[in-house]
């Protein structure tokens, strides 16, 4: 029994003992893992190319690299294809080695390289263009360890002109480029359309193609080419002011719209004709932020038929001329148009240019009516005005002749209608004597009102007992011989009245307006009973004054 209990004692050391053991071993790890530093991960080699862009041929392209191994010597390439970190530099389509360094203690190169003319290497060698292109770094014998983007700088554009006016066409021709590439065209770095000719570049890598210069300011301005690989040859343009004038030709009086591009931006604009000043319409032109303007001025009556010189000059002396042919004929200030057309009344001047020297022009209306006279010049020209006399709507011809040269303008006259007078007098179901009055408010019209007045015995007005056309005033008394018969209260009376101005422009009617007309012998009866009240107080006060 004593071996027995002996036997499970030293089994129970040898279990303690065990996992002490483990409980020993477990603590040392964990003290290990404590005391042990862990090694930090190594940042990825970097490479900074200085500068970003060169031209073939371009020498000491500085680049640099850091955290690279020490002591290694590095293979720098050039290529065109894109690749990844850790793809092999051979698998490229075309490559070449520029320069190869090695590296300090610290893990870091600086070195310089060439732009090459062509890439020899790899399973499509070719020659360098225009375009994107990557710097590859890599050890011996290794896969591309960094990267960086490398522009190169290739190509040249043509401008033809490169000065002119906006909205010139001008053309683009293009060398140099990658082969079979999309084109887009930048003008100050905003895009511009291509109208007309090549939209890529064809197997030389050349192009030509047409543009329209946008609106823009006086002077230099970048016109850049671009394609898909980034390649960008550029050119400078320079705009030139330019102003158009409309009409053309222009008779003397009238209205000429001028407007210009390609000036200073944010300047006031000077107008001449033939070196004189003219005012103009807005009175102070101001060119906008891109250089252009808009306005008009009165071709001057003294103008003489031939070519006269416009110009236009901003407050930098920047200048555009234009020649403007002056017609022989007549013109009317104000000028008239169906939009805005005049009125019987308004005074009309009438400027003529081409006519004879130092002779007498007759000025009609309608080619009837004579409504001015006038003396030409030493240089046949002359100035004249008249009253529109009353006359229909629509267009009206106006002639001046010396009794050699006949020329014409047209004159519009107003169609619009006036507006339908206000009934007053006599009032609504009112009774009236037979010699009615009747009042309504005035009518407002530039070419002046008469009225029209109606009376019927019928709403309708099918039967007219009494109309009155021409009524100056904005009222009107029955005449003695055209009373109307009276009707008492059952049977009335309808009146209406309209407004037509100086143009026969005729208004609406008023609505009917009811009233009736006493008889006549009530009124006598009235008179009557009024004279026998008064003899009967008459006699009383004379009795009263008997007795007393």
């Amino acid at each position: 029994m004593i071996s027995a209990i002996s036997e499970m004692n030293g089994k129970s050391r040898v279990r303690h003992n065990k996992l002490f053991r483990i409980l020993a071993s477990g603590i040392i790890l964990a003290l290990m893992v404590v005391a042990i530093p862990v090694t930090p991960t190594l940042a990825a080699e970097a490479i900074q190319v200085d500068p970003d862009e060169g031209e073939i041929g371009d020498e000491d392209i500085e680049i640099s690299g850091s955290k690279f191994d020490a002591y290694y010597t590095v293979y720098i390439y050039l290529s065109s294809s894109e690749a990844n970190l850790g793809d092999d530099i051979d698998e490229l389509d075309a490559y070449e080695e520029v320069e190869r360094e090695l590296t300090t203690a610290d893990g870091t190169f600086n070195t310089k390289f060439d732009v090459p003319y062509e890439l020899t290497e790899g399973s499509n060698p070719e020659d360098v263009h225009g375009g994107d292109y990557y710097i590859y770094v890599t050890y011996r014998d290794s896969p591309i360890e960094a990267s960086a983007k490398f522009t190169v700088i290739n190509g040249e554009i043509k401008l033809d002109p490169d000065k002119a006016a906006v909205g010139t066409e001008v053309s683009i021709s293009g060398e140099g480029l990658r082969q079979g590439q999309n084109i887009t065209i930048d003008y100050d770095e905003d895009y511009v359309d291509i109208v007309s000719g090549d939209t890529e570049t064809d197997s030389e890598g050349e192009f030509t193609c047409t543009i329209i210069v946008p609106e823009s300011t006086i002077g230099s301005h970048t016109i850049t080419v671009t394609d898909e690989s980034g390649n960008k040859p550029e050119a400078e343009f320079s705009v030139k002011p330019k102003i158009t004038l409309a009409p053309t030709p222009a008779a003397p009086g009238n209205t000429v719209e001028v407007s210009g591009t390609g000036f200073t931006e944010s300047e006031y604009i000077t107008i001449t004709f033939d070196e004189h000043r003219v005012s103009t319409n807005p009175i102070e032109i101001k060119t906008s932020h891109k250089g252009s303007f808009s306005g008009s001025f009165l071709v001057p009556s003294y103008t003489t038929a031939g070519i006269s010189e416009v110009k236009a000059s901003d407050s930098s002396a920047n200048k555009a001329r234009t020649n403007l042919t002056i017609s022989a004929g007549i013109s009317l200030s104000p000028p008239t148009s169906q939009t805005s057309p005049g009125y019987v009344g308004m005074e009309l001047t009438v400027y003529g240019a081409g006519f004879i020297a130092d002779s007498t022009v007759t000025i009609t209306y309608n080619e009837a009516t004579t409504v001015a006279t006038a003396l030409t010049g030493t240089y046949g020209n002359f100035l004249a005005t008249f009253t529109v006399p009353p006359s229909v709507a629509g267009s009206h011809i106006v002639t001046a002749t010396d009794d050699t040269n006949t020329l014409t303008a047209v004159f519009t006259m107003d169609a619009k209608a006036p507006s339908i007078p206000v009934p007053l007098l006599p009032e609504v179901a009112g009774t009236v004597g037979a010699e009615a009055y009747f009042d309504w408010k005035d009518v407002e019209d530039v070419s002046g009102v008469t009225y029209t007045l109606q009376v019927s015995p019928d709403s309708d007005f099918n039967t007219i007992v009494l109309e009155k056309k021409g009524l100056i005033h904005s009222k009107y008394t029955i005449t003695e011989e055209d009373k109307l018969d009276p009707t008492g209260n059952k049977t009335p009376y309808y009146w209406r009245v309209k407004a037509v101005d100086g143009a026969s422009n005729e208004g609406e009617w008023t609505p009917p307006g009811l009233f009736y007309i006493g008889s006549s012998w009530t009124l006598y009866i009235w008179i009557g009973l009024g004279v026998l009240l008064l003899a009967i107080l008459g006699f009383w006060l004379r009795r009263r004054i008997t007795q007393h």
